[in-house]
């Protein structure tokens, strides 16, 4: 936002300190030039050390308690998700083995059926 507002003064500063000439040309004054170069080295500078600051603040909150709790709950929801995950995949197969044995003995039930339907007629 800074160096928005610093780029903005500098084009103001410029098309103020333009000199026309007589084949109707505009040229910008050696103060002009000096004004433009200065508010471009602080804009420059003026970035640079919000970008510092932003950084540091950032390692701040990384270093923080707060953070710190943060990341161990993620951690703790993510065993417990993978524990809720597991029990459910076993539960899930415990379902598989017991509706394949009954398919099993609903099967052997059929075919004893069967053999015995055959043998009568």
């Amino acid at each position: 936002m800074k160096s928005i507002i610093a780029v903005t003064a500098a084009l103001l500063l410029t098309s103020g300190c333009m000199e026309k000439h007589a084949d109707g040309r505009y040229h910008v004054t050696a103060t002009a030039k000096e004004k433009t170069e200065t508010l471009k080295e602080s804009a420059k500078e003026e970035t640079k050390e919000l970008g510092d600051e932003v950084s540091r603040r950032a390692q701040e909150i990384r270093q923080s308690d707060a953070a710190k709790h943060l990341a161990a709950g993620a951690k703790e929801i993510g065993v417990a998700v993978k524990e809720g995950t597991g029990e459910a995949g076993e539960k899930a197969g415990e379902a598989l083995q017991h509706a394949g044995q009954k398919l099993k003995t609903d099967a052997q039930k059929q075919k004893t059926t069967t053999a015995t339907t055959s043998t009568q007629h």
